[in-house]
Formats: structure tokens, C-alpha cells, sequence
């Protein structure tokens, strides 16, 4: 079983569907790049088409890849932040010389 954070990355469970406006930031870079991807696709055949595709598909999955790994790593900080202001930074961390030192 994948970690609930994975799953959660993944969008596997989620608390609310995600959107965006079209004319958002967001939204227009991702049409800028369908366009040039249709554009480029348009231009190629064969053996070429096949690599850009290949290429595109190995791209995502590493953006995924990283995207989660990303994920993981700043709700743990965050989670660290969260136990700092609850328990204080002297708890945890093993340099510390506390308050009396």
C-alpha cells in the first residue's frame, strides 16, 4: 500500500475537485502549450512523432514524479512548523541546549 500522502499527491483521495479559470495565469499557460504541442505534433510524422510523444509521456510522469516527492516534503515541514509551536523548537531537535544552558 502506497503511503496516504502519495495517495493524496496522486489525487487519488481529495477533499474537493480542483479548477481553474481559463483566463488565469494558469489557464493560459496551458493553452499556450497545447497549442505549440498541436503546432510541433502537426509538423512531425513517423519515427519523429512517435519520440516527441515518448518524450512528452516520460516529461509528465516526471513532473508527477517530482510534484509528489514536493508534496510529500512540505506537509512533513509543515508538520514540523505545527509541532514547533505546539511542543517549541528545544523538543526536537538534537543541538539544542534548552533554555538553561
Amino acid at each position: 500500500m502506497k503511503s496516504i500522502l502519495e495517495e493524496f499527491a496522486r489525487g487519488n483521495i481529495s477533499p474537493n475537485a480542483s479548477s481553474f479559470k481559463r483566463d488565469s495565469h494558469y489557464g493560459r499557460t496551458m493553452k499556450t502549450v497545447h497549442d505549440f504541442e498541436t503546432k510541433l505534433l502537426s509538423s512531425l510524422s513517423g519515427e519523429s512523432k512517435a519520440s516527441f510523444e515518448q518524450f512528452s509521456e516520460a516529461q509528465a510522469e516526471l513532473n508527477l514524479i517530482t510534484g509528489i516527492d514536493r508534496f510529500i516534503y512540505g506537509y512533513r515541514l509543515g508538520v514540523l512548523m505545527t509541532m514547533e509551536v505546539f511542543i517549541g523548537s528545544d523538543e526536537f531537535t538534537s543541538d539544542s541546549k534548552g533554555a538553561d544552558a
